[in-house]
């Protein structure tokens, strides 16, 4: 299952001059296991029809939504990878980047929405694991991201306040977002094989 929502040109969005830009991804893989009906739930959520208005009050009630069910699996959050861009050109080609892999790799119509596994990252019919991304081109800073410390990129601590800290988002600052769910159905998962050998070498164990 798969939302995307304000997925414009980014050049276009943020305009051919100095404007400021700024790309925030975060992708983290929940501990669901095979009988979980987080799946469903985060069907339901991403299928909200807040998702796709071009309204600022609409923005900040889906992204509340969908940050509000991440912070409820806090425990069982696994593994992540987040970027923080915040150079305009640097942040628009993120994001493209991201959105066009993510959507590559993931269904996007209600057509694609079926039984089947997504085998662009299925290695087995286990179901223990969940992926969410949330990527955002926005005009203004996002300040959870700018940790300092490498050391500190991971930690559960960090993580925590950069999740949290999308609930304080300026709904007006988001130029562009998505947010995408792997396996692309509400009743699949992700096998810990998968997660070892299926192309998500890049994760981190949050410490």
């Amino acid at each position: 299952m798969t939302r995307r929502s304000w997925l414009k040109s980014a050049s276009q969005l943020l305009g051919g001059g100095g404007e400021e830009g700024y790309f925030f991804g975060v992708q983290l893989v929940i501990h669901a296991f095979g009988k979980d009906t987080l799946r469903a739930r985060l069907a339901e959520v991403i299928a909200d029809p807040d998702g796709t208005l071009e309204d600022t009050e609409a923005k900040r009630r889906y992204l509340k939504r969908v940050v509000a069910l991440l912070i409820e699996q806090e425990p069982y959050w696994s593994q992540v990878f987040w970027d923080y861009k915040t150079e305009r050109e640097a942040a628009e080609a993120e994001f493209e980047a991201w959105a066009a892999e993510l959507s590559a790799g993931t269904a996007t119509e209600s057509e694609e929405m079926s039984h089947a596994v997504d085998s662009a990252h299925r290695l087995s019919s286990e179901k223990d694991y969940v992926a969410v991304t949330i990527i955002l081109l926005l005009s203004e800073p996002f300040p959870p991201a700018e940790i300092e410390q490498e050391t500190d990129y991971w930690s559960t601590k960090s993580i925590s306040k950069i999740v949290r800290g999308l609930l304080l988002i300026n709904p007006e600052a988001v130029l562009a977002d998505g947010v995408f769910v792997i396996p692309g159905n509400s009743e699949d998962g992700l096998s810990e094989e998968d997660l070892l050998t299926g192309g998500w070498s890049y994760l981190r164990v949050i410490a």
